[in-house]
């Protein structure tokens, strides 16, 4: 009899291993929320089903622990993408399961609708949990605003000095890097009507990351008026290390510092 979608899911990380789940990655106090995700979780009902057959759960209400445990699960399946083929799914995940911005091969491979999983393999793509920007993010350059995952190296964009005056760099270093399935990145509200999607360990100019600010916070002067955390959902996250003093430049007109490191 063919299976859930969910059923499937946990026939590939019962033959392959716990995938990377990267929620709360990077954030000082992960805003994780299984009570809050719990009516979400239970009006999927193929997917609820599956997660209390496979935990051994009653179908009376839950206890706290339960709901964890569903909960735990259901990130668990977010971190499997499944597309269809055919009479069978590709899969693609990161194998995990600790939260980490350390490049890792995908694993790929195809499940057929009764759970039997083959065709294991390392796919071609490298990722993590996200560290850098949306690829929608636009970059300050002397020429205008240039979508991040438009830039290349080579190129001239505005960066800053140590004293915070504008200056024009060439980016020394672009990368792109694939997000591991169930990302999350954080969007910032400033009072000003700027706002930036990225992820939670990238820093601002002052050292601040993404994951640590507060509403009621301040980034040059201006009031942060609301965090979202949300889905990262190009696939990839972008950044780029200009030339000069601070390996700082504008993203969506705030001052970021770079994740790239100059080669020694």
């Amino acid at each position: 009899m063919p299976r859930s979608v969910a059923d499937l899911k946990f026939s590939v990380i019962d033959n392959v291993g716990e995938p990377l789940v990267c929620t709360g990655w990077g954030m000082p106090n992960p805003r994780s929320n299984p009570y809050g995700e719990y009516p979400h979780i239970v009006s999927d009902l193929p997917t609820y089903s599956a997660i209390i057959r496979r935990e051994h759960l009653p179908p009376t209400p839950l206890n706290d622990d339960q709901v964890v445990a569903v909960y735990r699960d259901w990130l668990k399946l977010n971190a499997v993408r499944l597309e269809r083929d055919g009479a069978v799914y590709r899969f693609d995940m990161f194998p995990g399961p600790t939260p980490s911005g350390a490049l890792r091969n995908e694993l790929v491979g195809k499940v057929d609708l009764l759970g039997h999983v083959y065709e294991v393999h390392q796919g071609p793509g490298l990722g993590a949990c996200p560290i850098c920007l949306a690829a929608d993010s636009l970059i300050s350059t002397p020429t205008g605003p240039v979508f991040v995952s438009k830039i290349a190296v080579g190129m001239q964009v505005w960066s800053a000095s140590h004293d915070g005056r504008p200056i024009v760099a060439v980016v020394l270093k672009m990368t792109s890097r694939l997000d591991a399935p169930g990302s999350e990145m954080i969007h910032v509200f400033l009072a000003d009507g700027r706002q930036l999607t990225a992820s939670a360990p990238h820093e601002i100019a002052d050292g601040r990351s993404l994951g640590s600010l507060t509403v009621s916070d301040q980034i040059d002067g201006v009031t942060i008026t609301a965090l979202e955390v949300v889905g990262a959902s190009s696939g990839h996250t972008y950044d780029l290390l200009p030339s000069g003093e601070t390996g700082e430049y504008w993203a969506n007109g705030i001052l970021m510092r770079s994740t790239l490191k100059p080669d020694s």
